[in-house]
């Protein structure tokens, strides 16, 4: 399995800036981590996440199989992704009882559109800022109910609008702003 370094979709990058939080490690060997899935979902409803066959699950439990990258990817990324839920909501509770302000970090293809129908194409760009409330908690909860990614992304598109073009000012002056073919995103709170 390739070790990945950074997030390419705002689910991972949120997933992993709660990691940090976590008070203990979360399961490591594959079966294991099913097991622990399986406390959480009906088998066939797990099946259907992970995208495989309930009969192929119960294959890698009684260790006649070895699970493949993409079936060990979508594993770790459900464990991560449903791991300390009260440590995760305590961390969220925190930051946004404390202002409700997150740094983000991100290298992608960022461009924007006035409302004069100008535009600048997308270009590379590495940025660090501080998104301010109400994005946060609006992620956490987009998160939380499980949006699709595009609705997550759409959500951080009109946070960089307002935090990082033009603070204060008004809704009819602002430019919409598009984030794409993501290279490194990671949120730090």
């Amino acid at each position: 399995m390739p070790l990945r370094l950074s997030a390419d979709t705002v689910q991972e990058a949120l997933d992993r800036a709660d990691s940090r939080h976590w008070t203990r490690n979360p399961p490591r060997s594959m079966r294991v981590r099913l097991t622990y899935l399986l406390k959480h979902y009906e088998p066939a409803a797990l099946a259907r996440r992970l995208q495989t066959t309930p009969s192929h699950l119960d294959a890698l439990l009684d260790a006649q199989q070895v699970a493949e990258d993409d079936l060990h990817n979508a594993v770790e990324r459900e464990v991560v992704r449903i791991w300390q839920p009260r440590v995760r909501r305590r961390a969220h509770a925190t930051l946004l009882a404390n202002g409700g302000r997150m740094t983000l970090s991100f290298r992608a293809w960022l461009g924007f559109t006035a409302t004069a129908g100008s535009s600048d194409d997308p270009r590379l760009r590495f940025l660090s800022l501080h998104l301010d409330a109400p994005f946060p908690e609006r992620l956490f909860t987009a998160r939380r109910i499980g949006a699709p990614e595009s609705e997550l992304q759409a959500i951080l598109n009109d946070a960089l609008s307002t935090c990082y073009f033009h603070r204060g000012r008004p809704a009819h002056l602002r430019e919409s702003v598009s984030l794409d073919r993501i290279d490194f995103l990671e949120f730090y709170y």
